[in-house]
């Protein structure tokens, strides 16, 4: 009978307790006052399990009398106010007025018998139990409340102790939520291959070489899978447990931290989760689980509340919410465990943890370098690839970043954020290194300690490279160094050798990605390079060795990936570029020949073009001048047509290098004016188009004002609007910002439009813009509006305000079909996929304009929006 009754207890206690809960506001919420009912009814049934059969509360009843008796019992209004007395009145409930109502129930059914001792003994029993675990389930969600905020304040900062930039100790800290950006994910799907192997999509290679092909698992770097806010994995994910994969400083730690802290704030909607839903965090450092004392993970959590100055939690707490199904359990950094012999065993213990709470959502991360297939299968648990920011992502963090560094000072937290996404826009190298939150978070760091992005680039790759190589497990505790020779001063060394030979082995056609080099040609060279460092190592052990260095660098430094089956590249082409540049300046200590000797080689290799950059970018003044004038005197094919020497010289002045010849300076300068001017055959668009770039690349720069007279010394000879985009390169953008709000302003339709068009090319994202190009957004002329309307779309996806949105949608009808066409164009760029803008582009499929409807059609492509309305719509297209 006894389980019958608890059946009854809970589907009552459904429909009774959310009524109780909202009558006492209690700080409990139905589900707990649910299993207090049903331990207070258990509790009475195993008394009188233990009594002689005769003496059981129901044993002259049938199963259905008994049900119904109970049902109606709890359902009393009587009852329930007894009920309600535990946070009413700290009591238990009365027991005479519970036996008073019984005798009552009982009475409507006049042929069950019942002792009245029994029906004493029993209640009792259950109102002393109801008592006891009402008392503890409050004592719960005290202890909950101090839980979560001591969880609060542990977990909502970030600290920048692992990286190696020079900055101001206030700047060594900010608010995680106030920084925060959500990051995108890819699902990855596994698909089986003809030949019996099984493909995953999308995570890097992982060896397979020991094991049988109908085992193997390879992971290739190609997705089919669905991508989507990590806000939402919660919610998308197709199982209540799944595993995160992501690079090196890709921002798992962060994602989890966040994943706490949101629901510390109990924010659960941020997590696209319901308001009212409750949910427990639980967040275990793998890396601190590792060093404990113990592997028990409740024993783990416990003194890890204890190490944050929680109050001493009651007996059973996390018990509570875990066998409730009402916990959170984040497991971050499994590849932190650096032994893989280890990391077998904590999967063995996630595993037992996870399957005894198995109602429980978990989500595990790891970086895909030393994950292996078997820890968690993809069938339970659901894999998914953390994305690198986009542009949006990026603008994104940088408003954040600058509007939390300078909150009282909102004017120049604008000027702040529009100098660093223009030193990224004119920088690509920069900006793909961007991609990554860690070197973003690198790079805002040197933006707000320097007020400006180095123009010697070194400076960024070099302490980019450091955190990355030596100082990020350092700081963070993760004891991961498995080399027996090599010491950690010596890595950066081996590296260079390393780069600088990978380099010399030819091009890749990959901008992001360095030159693919084979496992065994890799371990081969680093044997070579680990023998000249330590003479006394043999041939075997320099080997192993270097086996293991691959290891540590894929692993843990991120500098280095497996790109397919044994074949490996830096991670970044710009870090091989780096390093590769620092190899020879080590080398030109010996023989300044070195670097001239390569200038002759490979000037106008685009291979090694960024090489030289930097390369020449820390040179000495008196160095600096004798390679220079070693480019400018490199024979060169087509060099009347093509200027290449003169080109390069003046892209190597934009990155400040130290060059203290005036003359030498102004010679170039003047040069690239007269390329500039001319209306020579012999300078054609592109020669014009790569002077433009480097002029407005000498912005913050120490040749900046000069190259600024020199353009304004030739007024009469460059177009005016020209000149204007020159002037506000470097260094007069409020000048010219506040002669084009002006012009906006001009009777001539002509004037209006250049000067919008203007706007949104300066990229000037401050409310005064917006605002002015909002406001011509009701100009007469549909060439106005129209540039009006794409000059806000060039503003970016972070700087797309209810209003901007708004208003393009009130333009989808306008009466110009260029308009139409821009506006829909600009909506689907700013990736905002609410019902409204939806619906309103599924509308513009029915215009009457052929290319409005196509641009409607391309609007919804780029909200990767693949609701069933959308789909039919575009089907209907079809036909």
């Amino acid at each position: 009978m006894s389980v019958e009754l608890l059946t009854i207890a809970g589907s009552v206690g459904k429909v009774v307790f959310p009524e109780i809960v909202k009558k006492i506001n209690s700080a409990l919420n139905p589900t707990d006052l649910e299993k207090a009912l049903k331990a207070g009814v258990q509790s009475a049934e195993e008394w009188d399990t233990n009594q002689d059969s005769y003496k059981h509360l129901f044993f002259r009843c049938t199963p259905k009398d008994a049900r119904e008796l109970v049902e109606g019992f709890f359902k009393d209004t009587g009852v329930q106010e007894e009920l309600q007395k535990p946070f009413t009145e700290k009591t238990t409930p009365n027991l005479q007025v519970l036996i008073k109502i019984f005798h009552k129930i009982k009475s409507e059914k006049p042929n069950l018998e019942f002792r009245d001792e029994s029906i004493e003994h029993w209640l009792k029993k259950f109102a002393d139990a109801y008592f006891e675990h009402t008392n503890t389930y409050l004592k719960f969600q005290i202890a909950k409340s101090d839980y979560l905020k001591q969880l609060l304040g542990y977990f909502d900062g970030v600290e920048f102790v692992g990286i190696k930039v020079k900055t101001k100790e206030e700047e060594k800290f900010a608010k995680l939520p106030q920084i925060f950006v959500m990051p995108n994910v890819v699902e990855q799907v596994e698909v089986r291959a003809s030949a019996g192997l099984k493909l995953n999509l999308a995570l890097p290679l992982e060896e397979t070489a020991n094991q049988q092909p109908q085992q193997n698992l390879l992971w290739a770097q190609q997705s089919s899978g669905k991508k989507f806010s990590a806000q939402e994995l919660l919610k998308e994910s197709t199982r209540n447990k799944f595993v995160v994969l992501g690079e090196p400083g890709i921002g798992k730690t962060t994602l989890m931290s966040y994943f706490a802290v949101m629901l510390a704030e109990q924010q659960t909607e941020k997590l696209g989760l319901s308001a009212d839903l409750e949910l427990l965090p639980i967040l275990i450092r793998i890396r601190d689980l590792g060093k404990a004392s113990t592997k028990n993970l409740l024993e783990y959590v416990r003194n890890f509340a204890n190490s944050i100055h929680v109050k001493e939690l009651p007996k059973g707490f996390f018990e509570h919410w875990l066998e409730d199904g009402r916990a959170l359990i984040l497991l971050d950094g499994l590849d932190e465990i650096a032994k893989l012999s280890d990391r077998h065993e904590f999967v063995k213990i996630i595993h037992s943890f996870i399957g005894q709470y198995s109602q429980n959502r978990a989500i595990i991360t790891s970086r895909p370098a030393g994950y292996r297939r078997e820890f968690f299968g993809t069938d339970e648990f659901p894999h998914y690839q953390l994305e690198k920011f986009d542009d949006s992502q990026i603008d994104l963090f940088i408003q954040q970043w600058y509007n939390s560094r300078l909150p009282n000072n909102p004017e120049k937290a604008q000027e702040r954020q529009e100098s660093l996404k223009k030193a990224l826009a004119t920088q690509e190298r920069i900006k793909l290194l961007a991609r990554n939150p860690l070197l973003l978070t690198i790079i805002a760091l040197i933006h707000r300690y320097d007020a400006h992005l180095p123009r010697q680039r070194y400076k960024l790759y070099e302490q980019a490279v450091d955190t990355l190589l030596i100082n990020w497990d350092v700081n963070k505790g993760i004891e991961s160094w498995k080399l027996k020779y090599i010491q950690l001063d010596d890595i950066k060394i081996l590296m260079q050798h390393l780069a600088y030979w990978i380099h010399s082995q030819g091009e890749t056609g990959d901008k992001e990605g360095g030159t693919l080099i084979d496992r065994d040609e890799l371990i081969t060279q680093l044997s070579k390079y680990i023998r000249e460092c330590n003479y006394q190592v043999q041939k075997h052990q320099a080997e192993a060795e270097a086996k293991r260095l691959v290891d540590h660098i894929t692993e843990r430094c991120g500098l280095l990936n497996e790109q397919g089956q044994d074949r490996y590249a830096f991670v970044h082409k710009t870090f091989q570029e780096y390093l590769a540049g620092e190899e020879i300046r080590d080398r030109q200590s010996g023989d300044f020949n070195e670097v001239l000797n390569h200038i002759r080689d490979y000037l106008h290799n685009s291979h090694w073009r960024e090489v030289f950059l930097v390369l020449i970018a820390q040179q000495n003044p008196k160095n600096s001048k004798r390679i220079i004038e070693a480019i400018l005197q490199q024979e060169a094919p087509y060099e009347e047509w093509l200027h290449r020497n003169l080109l390069f010289a003046g892209t190597c002045l934009a990155e400040d290098l130290k060059l203290s010849d005036g003359k030498l300076i102004t010679d170039i300068l003047q040069r690239l004016v007269e390329l500039e001017v001319s209306h020579s055959q012999r300078v054609g668009y592109e020669v014009k188009a790569q002077v433009f770039q480097i002029f407005c690349n000498l912005n913050e720069t120490q040749f900046q004002a000069q190259a600024l007279q020199l353009l304004k010394a030739s007024i009469d000879l460059i177009d005016e609007e020209r000149l204007r985009e020159y002037r506000a390169a470097l260094g007069e953008q409020q000048e010219v910002l506040a002669e084009l709000l002006g012009l906006l302003k001009d009777e001539t339709d002509s004037v209006c439009n250049s000067a919008a068009k203007a706007l949104g090319n300066l990229g000037n994202t401050s409310p005064q813009v917006v605002e002015a190009l909002l406001d011509l957004l009701e100009n007469e002329s549909n060439d106005v509006r129209d540039s009006a309307v794409l000059a806000l779309g060039k503003l970016g996806k972070a700087n797309a305000s209810p209003q901007v949105v708004e208003a393009l949608l009130g333009l989808l009808k306008d009466k110009s079909d260029d308009v139409r066409n821009s506006a829909a164009e600009v909506l689907g760029n700013l990736d905002n996929a609410s019902p409204q803008v939806v619906e309103a582009l599924l509308d513009l499929l029915k215009d009457k304009s052929e290319s409005v409807r196509d641009s409607a059609v391309l609007a919804l492509g780029n909200l990767d929006n693949a609701s069933p309305q959308v789909v039919e719509a575009l089907l209907d297209l079809l036909k």
